[in-house]
């Protein structure tokens, strides 16, 4: 078997070699893809960094059993408006499924500047966003529903703002006066990026601008494939690049897509901070889907309190990428779920139970939704496999709710987060291994690595068969 790996996460790569080695022990593997055998293939698989797959399909296509850790598309899963779309889809074709009932009501949104606001409201497919915004306007605070902002089509927390008025709405929105007015402005402006992009990077201290946006700003390679943007497939890994204004407005006029869930208040602190679970989805072929049965809860950096009391950020979003490492290792940001590190007293005997019996059935509800109302978006095949992270949170009556799915989830060589991917990934490649027929399966050393996953779906008699012979993303 033909093997390369060049994951996202680098200090994963050599683990990877290991347990595939476990499996198939005379494996050839490639340190780079120029050297890989441009000739059909018995066997090969590819594990690749999901932001930089295109030519890695044709690999794919010349082998008669091969196997690589991403779909041609998976957009309908991914991108937030996408979602929201699924969902209502679902709630059409489906209207007994719990699946909406665990979504926090979404609005999608084309936005652009902060002066055709009203415009937009009134454009969306969905006016409930604009009416309770009205309405919120004679409320008090503590009295009104509040709204969570996100970009649909990146993550890393980057241009998420919280909401209640339509004027609050427009306040975090690029104004018309940055629009380019001629060539000449826009190719000074061009000049003054390319001059940005030869220093170090956006210090966390300049003045006007969000901590948190900055931070991501910073982060190498930030950013959002192009093709993805436009509706297409994996395959270039040229990302587009998000600057944000020193005045803390997101650059809506850029980002354009964007979805308003409906924010979540009351939940269960853990040591006074916010926190979600984030579980990873294991998608294999056309389509088994598997829940790692380990989870972890992640915890924002400040104390919570609602956004009426506390606007900041920092107390309301958990996504450790807006944390500086020392600040999420030294706070114990990441979290063993099962442990005392997340009290079982925090909503009475039982309930973490009850939570991952709702994120089994949740997940299974929206990856049969994808993959029968948005096969175009959610394109299935047996020759690949997709692992997600799924984040969830709790309120205070132990429900969980959906917040979103991430492709490529990024992995921390700290501590029980580091422990925890090892084991995810050695599963990962058995799962993989065993679809290609070549798991030691029989072996019992290897009953505890299988059985970390669960499966919560399997579609293989249900979906029609795929009539996709040939995958080109270059």
């Amino acid at each position: 078997m033909h093997v390369f790996i060049n994951g996202a996460c680098p200090w994963l790569n050599p683990h990877l070699r290991k347990f595939i080695l476990d499996h198939v022990p005379d494996a050839i593997f490639y340190d780079s893809f120029e050297d890989f055998p441009n000739e059909p293939l018995e066997e090969s698989f590819q594990y690749l960094d999901g932001w930089e797959i295109g030519r890695n399909f044709a690999i794919l296509n010349n082998s008669k059993n091969g196997l690589i850790n991403a779909y041609p598309s998976s957009d309908a899963l991914a991108r937030k408006d996408y979602l929201a779309r699924v969902v209502d889809f679902w709630r059409a074709k489906r209207p007994e499924s719990k699946l909406p009932d665990h979504v926090p009501l979404t609005v999608r949104l084309s936005l652009d500047y902060a002066e055709y606001v009203d415009e937009s409201l009134t454009a969306a497919d969905d006016l409930t966003l604009l009416y309770s915004l009205e309405q919120n306007e004679s409320r008090e605070p503590i009295e009104r529903d509040w709204w969570i902002l996100k970009p649909a089509l990146i993550d890393c927390g980057a241009g998420i703002r919280i909401f209640s008025t339509v004027e609050e709405l427009a306040s975090h929105l690029e104004l018309a006066e940055y629009e380019y007015t001629d060539d000449e402005e826009e190719a000074e402006e061009e000049e003054e990026r390319e001059k940005e992009k030869e220093k170090d990077g956006v210090s966390l201290s300049l003045p006007g601008l969000n901590a948190l946006d900055a931070l991501v700003t910073t982060i190498s390679g930030f950013g959002l494939d192009e093709k993805k943007a436009q509706g297409g497939g994996k395959g270039d890994h040229k990302r587009m690049q998000y600057v944000f204004k020193k005045d803390g407005r997101i650059p809506s006029a850029q980002m354009r897509e964007f979805v308003a869930q409906q924010y979540i208040v009351r939940i269960p602190p853990v040591e006074g901070k916010k926190w979600h679970v984030r579980a990873y989805v294991l998608a294999m072929g056309r389509l088994k889907v598997h829940v790692f049965r380990e989870l972890l809860a992640l915890l924002a950096c400040e104390d919570y309190q609602p956004p009426w009391e506390n606007p900041s950020l920092r107390s309301s979003l958990t996504n450790t990428a807006l944390q500086d490492e020392d600040e999420f290792v030294s706070n114990e940001s990441m979290r063993d779920f099962w442990s005392d590190a997340v009290p079982e007293k925090l909503l009475g005997d039982g309930w973490k139970e009850g939570v991952w019996d709702q994120i089994c059935n949740v997940t299974a509800e929206l990856f049969k939704a994808a993959a029968h109302t948005m096969a175009d978006k959610f394109t299935t095949v047996g020759k690949s496999f997709e692992l997600f992270a799924a984040d969830f949170l709790v309120d205070d009556n132990g429900k969980v709710w959906l917040l979103e799915v991430n492709e490529t989830p990024a992995f921390y060589n700290h501590d029980k987060a580091g422990e925890l991917a090892l084991r995810l990934m050695e599963s990962v490649v058995f799962a993989a291994m065993e679809h290609m027929g070549k798991a030691r399966a029989g072996d019992g050393k290897f009953d505890a690595v299988k059985n970390r996953f669960v499966k919560v779906l399997d579609e293989t008699t249900n979906l029609p068969k795929s009539q996709i012979t040939e995958i080109n993303c270059s």
